[in-house]
């Protein structure tokens, strides 16, 4: 089982401007990779793009502007900025303290870029990341050089504002949907006090909890563990797993990585057609794996 505190990790200085602590390693996974940046206090970071991954940036800690394209978004704790591929971005920071988010990448397939580790990526494009924050150009020498995006970023400024979609045991608040990205899609999951979830895999995706508050288990095939506020959890694709809240409820982020097309074009859609059925497994105790 992956399981970590979101601020533990091995640690990647990115030519003096930001540090990464790797969380989940895409050498570990189908199409993911999760880690946590902290950029400088008074820094206007390198503007860049990435031709083979989107991401999803949560704020942990610290005030700035993220730069999507033509959008410029300010952010603070509990803002959650989605990245499309090809597009080019930029983290500037504000006020007296470092800016600090949890990193998503879903990598738009199995080559993911060509690195073998988060290590192996920092390495070979760090010193481009240099030169773009002095210049505060995306094209510089070594940087990916295709055309740009003109697929919109979005900006989440309330994540306890959305559709909401009740499993029984559970509530999923609909933060990215699938048919706005390449690969992921984000929800936020509550889990009332008392209630464990029937057990489930999903052959379409893999998946990321990172704990926002309460306390709880979590199942991943034959492991369990605790799991508190700041842990991160990854699920492998097409592996069971559920989630018990006993003692107080339990909240996290649910980072979705679609490893394969998924048979449902949308959130809504996979809901209308695995939610009864789960319903019904949960209240009569049956423990059979489902979707």
């Amino acid at each position: 089982m992956i399981r970590s505190h979101y601020q533990k990790g091995q640690k990647l200085d990115v030519a003096g401007l930001n540090v990464v602590t790797v969380l989940v390693d895409r050498s570990a996974t189908q199409l993911t990779e999760v880690g946590w940046n902290r950029w400088s206090k008074g820094l206007e970071g390198p503007p860049h793009s990435h031709e083979a991954k989107e991401q999803v940036f949560y704020v942990t800690d610290g005030q700035g502007t993220v730069v999507v394209g033509k959008a410029r978004y300010a952010v603070k704790p509990g803002s959650l900025i989605y990245v499309p591929p090809r597009a080019i971005h930029q983290t500037i920071v504000t006020g007296d303290a470092p800016l600090s988010y949890f990193l998503f990448n879903a990598f738009l397939d199995a080559t993911k870029e060509g690195h073998a580790s988060f290590a192996d990526h920092i390495e070979k494009v760090k010193e481009v990341r240099r030169q773009q924050a002095q210049s505060q150009q995306a094209a510089v020498a070594g940087a990916d050089a295709s055309g740009v995006s003109d697929q919109p970023g979005k900006q989440v400024e309330d994540i306890h504002q959305g559709r909401v979609f009740d499993f029984g045991s559970k509530t999923s608040i609909l933060l990215l949907e699938r048919n706005e990205t390449r690969r992921c899609e984000v929800t936020l999951v509550t889990w009332p006090k008392g209630n464990k979830g029937a057990m489930v895999a999903h052959q379409e995706k893999e998946q990321t909890f990172f704990v926002l508050s309460g306390h709880g288990q979590v199942t991943i095939g034959n492991e369990t563990c605790d799991v508190g506020v700041g842990d991160v959890i990854f699920v492998p694709w097409n592996t069971p797993h559920t989630t018990a809240a006993p003692d107080m409820e339990l909240s996290y982020l649910c980072f979705n990585s679609l490893v394969i097309e998924p048979p449902d074009k949308s959130f809504a859609d996979s809901y209308a057609r695995v939610a009864s059925t789960r319903i019904a497994r949960w209240k009569s105790g049956d423990t059979t794996v489902g979707e």
